[in-house]
């Protein structure tokens, strides 16, 4: 009998995920190389909820009776974790490994309870935010990384002091991984590009 012979498995490539999470949504990029001179991988949006109804549950559990706003809330997280998970994997695929992440958001705040912040349309906005946050962090933590938040302002400091870069050239390296990723490359692109290099260059 003839032996079988394997292949060797290709070596996956170390990455990193930077996030900008928003309603119902999160721009997801995975940076790879060198630390100080990063190149972009993926540049992706991952979606979660296609319609405002969807997407934004609280302000649709201010119309629910009280009793059963908490049990709607918690299954549609629920259900939007799994799709945030499915969504990382389609994205990610199968020859990534993820060595840390980063989501360019503010610090958590601790919010009051439910019935609170259901009389509340700025508590109602400022939960929505937390509740994606925490969505794409919890979906990324099953990849095996748990992502650090980052406020959006520190990131380029942040991401200059790691790697030893002036904050001139960290904007030029930035400016060139968008130019070499083509479109989309607004502000929530670049945010989650900055994060991701953070990750990569503190993994």
């Amino acid at each position: 009998m003839s032996a079988t012979r394997h292949e060797p498995r290709a070596a996956k490539t170390k990455a990193a995920l930077g996030f900008k999470p928003r309603t119902g949504k999160s721009t997801v990029i995975a940076v790879s190389g060198k630390a100080d001179a990063p190149v972009i991988l993926v540049k992706a949006l991952a979606q979660v909820a296609f319609t405002f109804e969807e997407g934004a549950i609280f302000h649709v559990a201010q119309e629910k009776p009280f009793a059963t706003a908490s049990g709607f809330l918690r299954d549609a997280e629920h259900a939007f974790v799994t799709r945030a998970r499915e969504e990382l994997a389609r994205i990610i695929g199968s020859d990534m490994e993820i060595v840390g992440a980063v989501l360019a958001a503010p610090l958590p705040k601790k919010l009051p309870p439910l019935e609170s912040i259901l009389k509340s349309h700025p508590l109602v906005h400022a939960a929505e935010g937390e509740l994606y946050r925490r969505v794409f962090a919890e979906a990324c933590s099953a990849l095996g990384a748990q992502p650090e938040r980052v406020p959006a302002e520190e990131l380029a400091s942040r991401v200059g002091k790691a790697v030893g870069l002036s904050p001139t050239k960290v904007a030029a390296h930035l400016a060139a991984m968008g130019k070499a990723s083509g479109k989309p490359w607004a502000a929530e692109q670049k945010e989650a590009a900055l994060a991701a290099w953070l990750a990569l260059a503190t993994a």
